[in-house]
C-alpha cells in the first residue's frame, strides 16, 4: 500500500526544513514579542521535534528502519543538530537576530524528544504511516 509513497517519503521532512529555514532567518521584528521567556525555546523544541519525526517517518516509509533503527536514530539526531547549527549560524547575518546556544540546545532537545516519541510508537507497534494518511 505504501509502495507508491516511497519516492516521496522524505518530502515532508524537506518541506519542513525549508519552512524552518524561512522562519528562523526572518528578521526578529517580524515576530510578535512574548513576555514568556520559554515561549521561544518551546517553539524551537516543537519544530525540531516535528522535523525529527518527519525524517524518521521518511526512513520508515522507505523501509530503511532495520532492527531497532539505531543507525537511523543517530543519523536523524546528527541531521537535526547540524541543521540547527547552520540555522543558528546564519542568524548572525539577519538583522535583529543572533545565534543562541540555548536555541541550539532547544533544537536538539526537540529532535531527541521526536526520536523518543517515534521509538515509543515503533515499540508499541503503532502504525506511523497511518497517522500521516
Amino acid at each position: 500500500m505504501f509502495e507508491k509513497l516511497r519516492p516521496y517519503a522524505y518530502w515532508p521532512a524537506i518541506i519542513w526544513a525549508i519552512t524552518l529555514a524561512f522562519l528562523m532567518l526572518l528578521p526578529q521584528d517580524t515576530f510578535p514579542q512574548s513576555k514568556l521567556l520559554s515561549y521561544d525555546k518551546l517553539a524551537h523544541l516543537a519544530v525540531f521535534l516535528i522535523f525529527s519525526l518527519l525524517v524518521l517517518i521518511g526512513y520508515s516509509l522507505k523501509g530503511k528502519l532495520k532492527g531497532k533503527g539505531t543507525k537511523q536514530r543517530n543519523l536523524t539526531l546528527t541531521i537535526c543538530l547540524v541543521y540547527g547549527i547552520i540555522l543558528e549560524g546564519l542568524q548572525q547575518y539577519v538583522p535583529g537576530r543572533m545565534a543562541d546556544i540555548y536555541d541550539l540546545l532547544a533544537n536538539f532537545t526537540g529532535a531527541l524528544f521526536g526520536v523518543i516519541v517515534f521509538m515509543i510508537f515503533i515499540k508499541n507497534k503503532l502504525a506511523i504511516p497511518k497517522l500521516i494518511l
